[in-house]
C-alpha cells in the first residue's frame, strides 16, 4: 500500500470451544515479522458438529453475515469465512453462493476456506490432491465432491471421523500424517497432501510436515491466511510457513471470482 493505510483482514470464525491459533491471527503474523499487516477474528454463532444439517446451518448468511458486517464496520478490508466443512458441505455452487452473500453482507471482498484450498492449489499448479480429513467420512466425501467440482482430482482420501471440532484439535496429527503419507504412491511426490479443518493448530508445524513427507502440505489455517491476505493486498509471503507462502505473489489467485 502507498497511501499509508495498514491493510486489515477480517476472519469469520465458528465459536467453537477451542484455542485456535486463528483467534489472535496479528500475534502469529507479527512473530513471523508482518507488522505491515493486521487482522481481526470475530466469532459466528455455530450448530452442532461434523454433520451435514449441523454444517449447513453453521454456514448460513443468518449466522455469518451479521459477523462479517461487523468486521466491515472495524475497518477490515476484506472478509474471509474460516471453516472448511462449513463452506464446502453444500457443495461448490453453494461454497460460491455463501461466498457472493457474505460480501454484499460486509460490502467487502469476501471468500472462505473452501475458496481459499481451490486458489491455493491453482497458484502451485496442482490439479490433483490427497486428502487427510478429520471429519466423518460423509463430509470427508462432500469435500471430494467439492474439489472435483473444481477441477480438482483427488487420490487418496481418509477420513479421520472426529465428530466435532474438539475433537479434531485433539487429534495427534503429526503421526497421523506420517502414517497417511507412507501411504501414498511414491511416484506422485509433486501432489500436494490437503489437511482441511480450522479446529486443527498447524501454522507452525507446516515446514515439519512437509520436510516429515516430502510433499507440499496445505492445511485449512494456512490457506485462509494466504487468501485473506491476497484479498486485502497484502504479501502473501511468509517465511517458514510452507511452499504455498513461499510463492511469489499472484494476485490473480485471491480474485473474488476464485473457482
Amino acid at each position: 500500500m502507498t497511501d499509508g493505510h495498514r491493510p486489515r483482514l477480517g476472519i469469520v470464525m465458528p465459536d467453537d470451544p477451542i484455542a485456535s491459533e486463528l483467534h489472535s491471527p496479528s500475534i502469529w503474523l507479527a512473530g513471523r515479522g508482518r507488522t505491515d499487516v493486521d487482522a481481526l477474528t470475530l466469532l459466528s454463532p455455530m450448530c452442532g458438529g461434523h454433520f451435514e444439517d449441523d454444517l449447513l446451518a453453521t454456514g448460513d448468511i443468518e449466522r455469518i453475515g451479521p459477523v462479517g458486517r461487523e468486521l466491515a464496520a472495524q475497518g477490515c478490508d476484506a472478509v474471509i469465512w474460516a471453516c472448511t466443512s462449513g463452506s464446502f458441505i453444500g457443495g461448490l455452487d453453494w461454497a460460491k453462493r455463501q461466498r457472493d452473500d457474505l460480501a454484499r453482507s460486509a460490502d467487502r471482498p469476501a471468500s472462505s476456506t473452501t475458496l481459499a484450498f481451490i486458489a491455493a492449489l491453482k497458484a502451485l499448479g496442482a490439479t490433483r490432491a490427497h486428502l487427510l480429513g478429520a471429519y466423518p467420512e460423509p463430509v470427508t466425501s462432500a469435500f471430494v465432491k467439492c474439489l472435483r467440482a473444481a477441477g480438482v482430482s483427488v487420490g487418496q482420501s481418509r477420513a479421520l471421523g472426529a465428530p466435532d471440532g474438539p475433537h479434531s484439535f485433539m487429534l495427534p496429527l503429526g503421526d497421523l500424517l506420517a502414517e497417511f503419507a507412507a501411504s501414498l504412491p511414491q511416484g506422485e511426490r509433486d501432489v500436494p497432501i490437503l489437511i482441511p479443518d480450522t479446529a486443527i493448530n498447524t501454522l507452525d508445524r507446516i515446514e515439519a510436515f512437509e520436510e516429515m513427507t516430502g510433499r507440499v502440505v496445505l492445511t485449512a489455517n494456512q490457506v485462509t491466511l494466504w487468501h485473506g491476505l491476497g484479498l486485502v493486498g497484502a504479501d502473501t509471503r511468509i517465511a517458514g510457513a510452507g511452499a504455498l507462502m513461499a510463492l511469489d505473489p499472484a494476485p490473480e489467485s485471491h480474485a473474488q471470482e476464485t473457482t
